[in-house]
């Protein structure tokens, strides 16, 4: 009987983390000189001052926006929570893209609604180089205007310099489709070789 479980519970699993990957945006939505949100209401636009902000990190520590002006860029990363197969398929297939956010000194910032305590456990399974903070009361969520009418962010994507400017992002209401690894090295490239 126990054995007929774990079969049956594996099999699930199985096929609950093969049907739920993300799906790669289509390549001709994605450019580098282009910022993409298929729904009105993002606040910001490129060559904008990005909207800073205070948020807890795993920790509880309080980490803001500002501490990284003139230090490092910032990919800032909003996901839905820890609960979403969607949003954890992005972040591991992110792994892959850890080198070439050193090689720019883009700092990876993902943000949620999740409470600090899961967004301990979310942090200890990624390690140390990414950054999640949580954004329970979704007030940064809704500064970017990335919310939606079920009280959680749209998957989306801001690319800021150093200097605090937004030089790209990617918002889609569609939380299954999502930016690659390899796409976004790509966009990083396009934007970051130019400077």
């Amino acid at each position: 009987m126990k054995k007929t479980l774990y079969a049956a519970a594996s099999l699930l699993l199985i096929i609950n983390l093969t049907a739920c990957n993300i799906s790669p945006v289509n390549m001709e939505t994605l450019d580098a000189d282009k910022s993409y949100a298929d729904f009105e209401g993002v606040n910001i636009r490129t060559g904008d001052p990005a909207p800073a902000f205070i948020l807890p990190d795993a920790a509880g520590k309080d980490i803001s926006l500002l501490d990284f002006k003139d230090k490092k860029n910032i990919l800032l990363l909003f996901y839905r929570g820890e609960w979403c197969p969607y949003c954890v398929d992005q972040l591991d297939n992110y792994q892959t893209l850890l080198p070439e956010l050193n090689k720019y000194n883009i700092q990876l910032i993902a943000i949620s609604p999740d409470d600090v305590a899961t967004t301990n456990n979310t942090q200890r399974r990624f390690g140390q180089s990414y950054l999640f903070l949580s954004d329970k009361s979704l007030e940064v969520t809704r500064q970017y205007g990335i919310g939606n009418a079920k009280n959680l962010p749209h998957p989306a994507l801001f690319l800021i310099d150093k200097k605090g400017k937004l030089k790209w992002y990617y918002a889609s209401t569609n939380h299954k489709v999502r930016p690659t690894a390899d796409q976004v090295e790509q966009i990083i490239e396009e934007i970051f070789s130019k400077q």
